[in-house]
C-alpha cells in the first residue's frame, strides 16, 4: 500500500493483492522504520461508516471506508474511492483511496506485476525521451 501526502490531501493506492487482503481480513496496515521512530498507516473497513474518512493517531494514520463502499470497489473497474472531511482548522482534507496502476514507463527499480493495467497502456505512447534522444511534439 503507497501512502502519499500533499497539502490537505491524503491517497492509498493499493495493488491486486492488497485489495484481496483488504477483502477478506477486512483491514490492511504498513510502516516506516525512521531509526528514531516507526510512522504506520492503515485502511480499516467498518460497517457503519458513511464516507472515507481519516484519523491522525499519535505516529499514524488510520483511513476508515465503508464495507458497502468497498465491496462495489473490489468487485467493478472503478479505478478509486473519494472524500472530503473538514478539519479542526476550517479546511478540508480531500481522501482518495485508488487502484495502483502500472507506470507508462516502467521503472527499473520497481516490481510492478501486481499492479493493475494502466488503461492508457493500449494507446499509441510517445517515445521515451532518455532513449531516443529527442523531445516528443507537446514539449516542444
Amino acid at each position: 500500500m503507497k501512502l502519499r501526502l500533499k497539502g490537505n490531501s491524503l491517497r492509498l493506492r493499493l495493488t491486486r493483492s492488497e485489495i484481496t487482503q483488504l477483502a477478506t481480513e477486512r483491514a490492511l496496515q504498513d510502516e516506516t522504520d525512521f531509526g528514531c521512530g516507526t510512522f504506520r498507516f492503515a485502511l480499516c473497513i467498518r460497517e457503519n461508516a458513511a464516507a472515507l474518512s481519516a484519523v491522525c493517531e499519535p505516529d499514524a494514520i488510520v483511513v476508515s471506508a465503508p464495507a458497502a463502499l468497498i465491496a462495489h470497489w473490489t468487485a467493478t473497474d472503478e479505478v478509486g474511492l473519494y472524500a472530503e472531511q473538514p478539519t479542526s482548522r476550517g479546511g478540508r482534507l480531500t481522501i482518495a483511496l485508488e487502484k495502483d496502476f502500472r507506470c507508462l514507463d516502467p521503472r527499473r527499480d520497481e516490481d510492478e506485476s501486481d499492479h493493475f493495467d494502466h488503461p492508457l497502456a493500449a494507446e499509441t505512447r510517445h517515445g521515451n525521451c532518455a532513449e531516443d534522444g529527442k523531445l516528443p511534439a507537446f514539449a516542444s
